[in-house]
């Protein structure tokens, strides 16, 4: 609660410095501040509001007519407006040692496709609509308030404890960025977000050139614009679009871990996360039915993940040679309706590391550590089961689960009930999915709930194979590393 505090004074401070700014008189100049004022001067962070915010990544000309800024070419013009938007992020092929593949000629080295090449363009935020065959509706959005905006800040916590039985307890200092916290009572402002994007990955041999044009970012060959290793058949190209989305609630912290016996452990950096992506607050009424009033509602919170292009463009990617981009089937694609993902990736006495041995990576969500002290701020109390132990005491357990109805301890600011920010368990829940008075989920049974939906090519029979729940994952122990690198 004291960090609560922390954070809603400096929430409020900024809001005050922000409007006192605004009605200072025009008299009072900007000045430099010296060395010595500069030295008494403290702050805890940085609070951001974007307001009528939209983005779209395009192409060399940002401010073509053709663009999808200018919606009144799409459908009347020969060009669809979106093809134009073609900027994009590409993730270079490097591969992985080379030296093991010593002797080995280049015909069988062409022959071994272990390289990915990866390019996500179109990439595309703005305010949410309701339809899933659009990236962008070119409307802004607002995400937060004054009194709840975005944060990034340093902070202490108190009392921590991680990896074994000898470390004491001890304040952790960490920098975190945090989204604009979820109210307790839903608001439909909240889910005000469209994302869309394609993306084009291939598979490449390992003698293939990761040389790249500095000016497009472009891979560079002998021949680019047909370049035979960047071909269809090595190629899956898709979609994505979301309505609906809010990220409010999500959190991220860096610090530095305390001493472990573990050397890719032992004062490392940490990151205690909750990952919040939410659609629908309340998403118990949702029904199946092929219409398109039903579908309208449906897509209004939703992603979808197509991949059947109709109109394929004129290069295996538009990075090669900026020509447009494709255009998607209307009704194609995996349906995901009012998903609700809500994910804890580590925490102060859990940390996720991110660590190294030799040259490759390490990933790793610590294991919990049989240290009564540490895992009893981890796990939680369960009257069904834990109520039959009589050891088990309730109060001892302070552990909780993060979905879309709440996500630990509920916190309370002036006169407004905020979802908490200190669950240990996560949940996944897509589709009909309701919760009671105990805020845990359960995916509805009837014949017409929906979540998880196909639909074909054109008129195609979708098929719709209900709604999903998943509540109350508490990860043990994760761990990716990385090999031959």
């Amino acid at each position: 609660m004291t960090g609560l505090n922390k954070t809603f004074t400096f929430r409020q401070s900024f809001a005050v410095i922000a409007v006192s700014m605004f009605m200072a008189q025009s008299a009072y100049a900007l000045q430099d501040l010296s060395d010595s004022v500069l030295s008494e001067t403290t702050g805890e962070g940085l609070a951001l509001l974007p307001e009528n915010f939209k983005m779209v990544f395009q192409g060399a000309n940002d401010l073509s007519t053709g663009s999808s800024y200018n919606r009144a070419l799409a459908g009347t013009d020969a060009v669809n407006a979106e093809q134009y938007d073609t900027g994009f992020i590409r993730i270079i092929p490097v591969g992985e040692n080379y030296a093991k593949y010593a002797g080995i000629s280049n015909a069988d080295l062409g022959a071994r496709r272990t390289k990915a090449d990866i390019f996500i363009y179109g990439l595309a935020l703005s305010q949410s609509d309701n339809n899933l065959n659009k990236r962008f509706s070119n409307t802004g959005f607002t995400w937060g308030s004054e009194a709840n905006p975005w944060l990034f800040r340093a902070g202490t916590a108190t009392g921590i404890q991680q990896f074994q039985a000898a470390n004491a307890s001890a304040d952790v200092s960490y920098l975190t960025l945090e989204a604009p916290l979820a109210t307790v009572t839903a608001s439909e402002s909240d889910n005000n977000i469209k994302l869309g994007f394609w993306l084009d990955a291939f598979s490449r041999t390992l003698n293939s050139s990761n040389k790249i044009n500095p000016i497009t970012g472009a891979p560079v060959s002998a021949n680019a614009a047909n370049d035979t290793d960047l071909t269809k058949d090595q190629r899956i190209r898709l979609q994505f679009t979301a309505n609906g989305l809010s990220l409010n609630g999500s959190q991220v912290k860096l610090f530095q871990t305390q001493a472990s016996s573990v050397a890719q452990q032992n004062q490392t950096l940490g990151i205690a996360s909750i990952l919040r992506i939410n659609t629908n607050d309340d998403p118990s009424a949702l029904v199946y039915a092929n219409t398109d009033i039903n579908k309208n509602t449906l897509n209004a919170k939703g992603i979808r993940i197509g991949t059947a292009a109709i109109n394929d463009g004129t290069a295996t990617t538009p990075a090669l040679d900026q020509s447009f981009a494709p255009i998607f089937d209307a009704n194609e694609g995996l349906y995901l309706y009012s998903p609700n993902i809500n994910l804890v990736l580590g925490n102060m006495y859990q940390p996720f590391i991110l660590g190294s041995e030799g040259n490759n990576i390490i990933l790793e969500i610590t294991r919990i550590p049989n240290v009564p002290e540490i895992y009893k701020k981890i796990y939680s109390y369960y009257a069904d089961t834990d109520g039959n132990n009589t050891a088990v005491v309730a109060g001892d357990y302070k552990g909780a689960t993060c979905n879309v109805a709440a996500c630990g301890t509920t916190l309370t600011a002036g006169s407004i009930n905020y979802q908490g920010n200190n669950a240990t368990h996560s949940s996944i829940s897509i589709g009909s999915v309701s919760f009671g008075s105990d805020k845990l989920l359960k995916a509805n049974t009837a014949t017409d709930s929906t979540g998880v939906v196909f639909r074909g090519v054109g008129a195609a029979a979708p098929v719709n194979l209900g709604s999903v729940a998943i509540d109350g994952v508490l990860i043990q122990h994760l761990k990716f590393k990385t090999t031959g690198l």
